[in-house]
């Protein structure tokens, strides 16, 4: 499953039950589709688990993440703006919305992980901040944070587009690679809406 335009990202909506209203959303740039795929390692654990996520990105107004497993079938949809995010979860039919913090994260990667590091890393620009120092290449991008808890996370670039991601800390390891970014030719208001499905549990996080 692929989100490669609008027909089929609003396909996906319709498979997972979504019910979508319009919302008006200011396109000053255009969206872009990025193609990712991601490991999540628990250490303690010395498990992991291994997703797609098909990105839609409005720059500094929205992220939309479509979580598949390794096979194709849905996991979770994501919904992120500067301050809330939203979760479908498909296998458990849950739909949780909550403040930007790392708890509201975990029923998807089974984590605590900042969606800060996410939302800028999916920017492509350094997530720093008071909790997390980093460091920046010669371009001003992002090449190694550090912070509390033995949190590290670090850049490798292939090219402008292709990039690999580092989440660390004493729990778990996240490699997040992100291989292929193009224009959405068809962006519709409905791509960044996120509503509750009618058959799914709702929990608010705060």
């Amino acid at each position: 499953m692929t989100i490669k335009d609008l027909s089929l990202s609003l396909g996906i909506f319709l498979l997972c039950g979504c019910v979508t209203t319009s919302k008006l959303v200011n396109f000053k740039t255009q969206p872009l589709i990025l193609e990712t795929k991601v490991q999540i390692k628990d250490l303690n654990k010395d498990e992991s688990q291994n997703a797609k996520i098909q990105i839609v990105l409005l720059t500094d107004q929205a992220i939309r993440m479509e979580v598949t497993a390794v096979f194709g079938y849905p996991v979770a949809s994501i919904l992120m703006t500067p301050d809330k995010i939203q979760l479908a979860l498909h296998t458990s039919k849950k739909y949780i919305s909550g403040p930007f913090a790392a708890r509201t994260l975990y029923p998807v990667f089974k984590q605590n992980i900042n969606p800060k590091i996410l939302w800028n890393s999916v920017h492509n620009r350094s997530p720093g901040s008071a909790e997390l120092e980093c460091a920046n290449n010669e371009f001003g991008k992002p090449v190694s944070c550090t912070g509390n808890d033995g949190l590290k996370v670090t850049w490798v670039y292939e090219s402008a587009i292709k990039r690999r991601i580092e989440i660390k800390n004493q729990r778990f390891e996240m490699i997040w690679v992100f291989k292929d970014q193009n224009v959405m030719a068809a962006a519709q208001n409905e791509t960044f809406v996120l509503n509750k499905p009618e058959d799914y549990q709702l929990i608010q996080i705060k």
